[in-house]
């Protein structure tokens, strides 16, 4: 049972179609270690420390920095219970069986 969650979300200002830095970002989290889950929004990864869940944010936000865009603007929420927490996909399973029509 994680004891932190944190949502990132990394946005390039020079548009919406620039994906190279968002998808540096995402490679970084991805390389971290931690159960994560990318969303269309935002990407959400838990963990046993909020401190190391900050840092990998961190580290992500400054890898899409490192592929040139002029600005990159970085999101970020961070939820702690030192008792612990659901796991990001106990919270939304009840969800992920229904469809739209």
């Amino acid at each position: 049972m994680p004891r932190a969650t944190l949502g990132i979300q990394v946005q390039s200002l020079e548009g919406c179609d620039d994906l190279e830095p968002i998808n540096a970002a995402i490679a970084h989290i991805q390389a971290a270690g931690f159960e994560y889950e990318v969303g269309s929004l935002e990407t959400t990864i838990e963990g046993d420390d909020a401190a190391e869940l900050m840092q990998v944010a961190i580290d992500a936000h400054r890898a899409a920095i490192a592929k040139g865009p002029d600005a990159i603007q970085t999101n970020i929420r961070l939820l702690e219970r030192p008792t612990g927490l659901q796991t990001m996909r106990e919270r939304v399973a009840p969800f992920r069986s229904q469809t739209a029509d």
